[in-house]
C-alpha cells in the first residue's frame, strides 16, 4: 500500500442537490486504486455510494471509517466499535427530550431509529438505502434494544440549532468528558462517544495497518471533516464546502478527479 485517501464521499462524489456520480469520479478512484493506493470512506458503510451506486465500482468493499470513528470496518468486517452503554444513550435522549422529533439515532447494526416517523428529519433519508425501524426511539427504548452507536439532531430551521446546542450545554452532565457533539452543519449535529472522532478513527486505522502518517490524504467538504483536515499529511476540500473546512485544507478542488490528479502530479515530482 502505498498512500491512503480518507474520504467523507458522500458529501464530496454526490452532488448536494443532483445526487449525481461524476464518472470522471468514478475513474479517477479506479485510476488510484490500480496504482496500489488505497481508497477508505469516512463515512457510515451503508451510505450511498457503498458497492452499488454504480456497477462500476460494485466489485469494491471499501473499508470504512463511520459514525466520525465510532465504527471502523475493515477487511469485510466490523474490527472496532465504540457504542453508548444504554445509560449514556439515555441521559443524551432524555436530556435533549424536547427535541426528540428531531432525531435520528443508529444502533449498531446500522439500523435507523427515528424520534418521530413522519418527522422533517425522517423525510431527509426516506430515499437513503440504510433500513429504519418502525418504531419510535420511545418504543424502540421500552425493548431489549440493540446499543446506539451515533445520534444526529436535524433541525428545519437555524433557530432551533442555536436553542438545541445552549440546551445541550446546560442539561448534559459531563458533556465534555464523556461525548463528542459536532456540528456538521448549520441545521445539524452528531453526537458519539468521546473517542469517536474521524481522526482518531483514522489513527486507529493506521495503527491496524502499519500505515504512516505522512502517507494519508484527506478529502471533504464539511465542519465535521476539520479534524481530518488538520489530522491527515495532505487535505482537499470541495468548492461547494463550507468556508471554515476550505481555510483548514491544503487544497479546494471541484471534484475527486482533480485531487487525484494534484496528488499524481506530486507523486511524479
Amino acid at each position: 500500500m502505498d498512500k491512503v485517501i480518507f474520504c467523507d464521499l458522500d458529501d464530496t462524489l454526490l452532488r448536494p442537490e443532483t445526487k449525481e456520480i461524476l464518472n470522471e469520479d468514478v475513474q479517477a478512484i479506479q485510476y488510484w486504486i490500480a496504482k496500489k493506493n488505497s481508497f477508505v470512506l469516512c463515512t457510515a458503510r451503508h451510505h450511498t455510494f457503498l458497492n452499488n451506486i454504480t456497477q462500476k465500482l460494485k466489485q469494491y468493499d471499501f473499508d470504512c471509517i463511520g459514525w466520525n470513528g465510532a465504527e471502523i470496518y475493515m477487511d469485510h468486517k466490523v474490527v472496532c466499535l465504540y457504542p453508548f452503554s444504554n445509560i449514556q444513550f439515555l441521559d443524551i435522549y432524555k436530556g435533549m427530550y424536547k427535541y426528540k422529533d428531531y432525531a435520528k439515532v443508529t444502533n449498531i447494526d446500522n439500523v435507523y431509529i427515528y424520534g418521530k416517523l413522519s418527522s422533517y428529519t425522517a423525510n431527509m433519508f426516506k430515499k437513503d438505502p440504510n433500513k429504519v425501524i418502525h418504531q419510535t426511539i420511545n418504543e424502540y427504548i421500552l425493548t431489549d434494544y440493540k446499543p446506539i452507536i451515533h445520534i444526529n439532531y436535524i433541525f428545519p430551521n437555524q433557530q432551533l440549532h442555536k436553542e438545541f446546542y445552549e440546551d445541550y450545554q446546560k442539561n448534559i452532565l459531563d458533556h465534555e468528558k464523556l461525548y463528542q457533539c459536532k456540528v456538521t452543519s448549520d441545521y445539524s449535529y452528531d453526537i458519539t462517544q468521546k473517542q469517536a472522532t474521524k481522526e482518531q478513527g483514522i489513527n486507529q486505522y493506521l495503527k491496524l495497518n502499519n500505515i504512516p502518517k505522512n502517507n494519508t490524504i484527506a478529502i471533504g467538504d464539511s465542519l465535521n471533516d476539520i479534524g481530518m483536515f488538520e489530522f491527515c499529511h495532505t487535505s482537499f476540500c470541495m468548492t461547494h464546502g463550507y468556508e471554515e473546512a476550505k481555510q483548514k485544507a491544503t487544497y479546494v478542488v471541484d471534484n475527486i478527479k482533480e485531487a487525484i490528479d494534484i496528488l499524481e502530479s506530486r507523486i511524479e515530482e
